[in-house]
């Protein structure tokens, strides 16, 4: 909800009993100008001494130094963006009336004055209550507005109504972007053109960046565009725009142009009218999903033939039948033990997890299983595994998460192999799985893909088996005795010969040490482990080792 200030029109405000025998220099845009505040001043200097809005009364008292001294107030009330000057004739005032005329006129700025004394009192008690009274009426006409959006919502008839009601309540032209589907306005216009301002409107804000402002102005006092977030869950997925031009009479009912703090304050009630219909209607579609549940649950566990799975992915897209498959898998969280109730957060998370994958191309299916967080992607472009697309995906839904009292997507993740043969989903499943397995050994990796592991695989099947130990064993246990029992360094000496191409100038440096005494490690190394040891072979089962032993022991110090 934007901030609620108090204003009327200057116009407006000369109508009041108080101004009944003032004298007035105000062109027409003078007069659409917004009193916000009244202030009385007798200071020459206005310094930051307002907001902007204020209609300033003085008496000129201050100006007795100079003759320049009034013209200079009056510069700085335009400056400040004060609503308007009022100010009482006197000896030192009327000398300068004629050159604060012409000011005046130049900046269409409302210029005031008595001929005789006036009690400001009176007018700051007068034009208080009547900015009060007038806050008050705005804020009642916005509650009948909302009361009226959340009417519509209940008849079930979608955003039409609501953006009919905004445009009518503001006089404004009214178009709803969302990011996917279909956009709507009010008045009709036909959907060629409706896509092509669309494209137009958010060309314009890429090109403004992320912080484009709500209300972006032309020219002063003339609101050009006025835009509005629709969010749900923190997330993004339409702006609700109006549009610069006012409808024409017989297109509106309104009898007077409304003021712009009241159009902002009924479009943020639209565009959250807007978002709850949207939430209703995403919840009720991941619901349906939840029921088909089941199907994809068999799914993963290899229970469907080929050509069930093609004819069940092709409803949604046909070019699915011939996708690629990646599994992502979130661990298990303790603080989501109950199925039912993780299920639940996980339509909520999957209404924004469906919009980020879509912008990809990708197609998500998810479920829960052995209360870990399941999402089948699913890419129908050719060629290998998008990596960079995908963990683009998952960034943005844990970016999504940073603000969330529930988090889901932001774990220990596994992201499996490239399946190319959705009959085989299953053993995607055990891949992500793995991966899942080696980061509890050897830590979070920094894109957790499957095809990330490397020789890790190796090592963790060789775990799996029982043989882990008795390689390492084989290939280094000499070298690791010997630093256990001399306090040695040799472990670390070979990793880094080994990982530098058995370069002994780069080794020497690396290590800090001189070359003589890495000259004499690498003697004894050969001696422990025999002449053969860089031989390529051997060295590849040595460096294998090394890479074991880190996964058991942890990083070689």
């Amino acid at each position: 909800m934007g901030e609620t200030t108090l204003h009327i029109q200057v116009r407006d405000m000369l109508k009041r009993p108080v101004f009944r025998k003032a004298e007035v220099l105000a062109s027409d845009r003078a007069l659409e100008r917004y009193v916000r505040w009244v202030h009385i001043m007798e200071v020459p200097e206005v310094g930051d001494l307002l907001n902007g809005g204020e209609l300033v009364l003085t008496t000129g008292i201050g100006w007795q130094e100079g003759e320049q001294q009034g013209l200079s107030f009056l510069r700085q009330l335009i400056a400040r963006g004060a609503a308007g000057l009022c100010m009482e004739l006197g000896d030192h005032t009327k000398l300068q009336l004629g050159a604060m005329k012409e000011i005046a006129v130049a900046a269409d700025f409302p210029l005031i004055w008595f001929h005789e004394q006036v009690r400001y009192i009176d007018i700051t008690q007068d034009l208080h209550f009547t900015l009060i009274r007038s806050h008050q009426r705005m804020i009642a006409e916005l509650d009948s507005l909302t009361t009226s959006f959340n009417q519509l919502l209940l008849n079930g008839d979608g955003v039409q109504p609501l953006l009919r009601l905004l445009s009518r309540t503001t006089g404004y032209a009214v178009a709803l972007y969302p990011l996917e589907g279909e956009a709507s306005a009010v008045p009709y216009c036909p959907p060629e053109q409706l896509e092509t301002r669309r494209q137009d409107w958010f060309l314009q804000r890429s090109l403004a960046g992320e912080d484009i402002p709500n209300v972006m102005q032309l020219s002063d006092n003339t609101l050009d565009v006025i835009s509005m977030p629709v969010q749900a869950l923190d997330y993004t997925f339409a702006d609700l725009v109006l549009m610069h031009q006012m409808l024409t009479d017989q297109d509106s009912s309104i009898p007077i142009k409304p003021s712009d703090e009241f159009v902002i304050q009924a479009l943020e009630r639209c565009a959250a009218a807007i978002a709850q219909d949207w939430m209703r209607t995403k919840y009720m579609e991941e619901k349906r999903r939840y029921k088909e549940d089941m199907w994809v649950i068999d799914w993963l566990n290899g229970h469907h033939y080929t050509k069930e799975i093609h004819e069940y992915v092709s409803t949604v897209n046909p070019l699915l039948a011939t996708s690629k498959a990646t599994i992502i898998l979130f661990d298990s969280n303790p603080a989501y033990t109950d199925s039912l109730r993780l299920q639940k957060l996980l339509i909520q998370r999957n209404i924004v997890a469906r919009s980020v994958f879509a912008r990809e191309n990708f197609t998500l299916y998810s479920t829960v299983l052995n209360h870990q967080i399941i999402l089948i992607i699913l890419d129908p472009l050719p060629g290998s595994q998008r990596k960079s697309s995908l963990w683009r995906c998952i960034e943005q839904l844990q970016q999504h998460e940073q603000e969330q009292t529930h988090c889901l997507f932001s774990g220990l993740i596994g992201i499996s192999h490239n399946c190319t043969d959705l009959s085989r989903l299953k053993d995607s499943l055990e891949s992500a799985k793995e991966t899942l397995r080696i980061q509890k050994d050897i830590g979070v990796m920094q894109q957790p893909f499957y095809s990330n592991l490397h020789c890790y695989r190796i090592i963790a099947s060789m775990k799996q088996s029982g043989n882990l130990d008795d390689f390492i064993e084989e290939y280094l246990g000499p070298l690791i005795r010997y630093d256990v029992e001399k306090g040695g360094q040799l472990l670390r000496t070979l990793k880094q010969y080994l990982v530098l191409c058995c370069s002994k100038q780069e080794t020497a440096t690396a290590l800090y040490i001189v070359r003589q005494t890495l000259y004499h490690r690498l003697d004894k190394i050969e001696a422990l482990l025999g002449e053969d040891y860089i031989l390529p072979e051997k060295r590849v089962a040595i460096e294998l080792a090394i890479y074991a032993y880190e996964y058991v022991h942890g990083p070689i110090a």
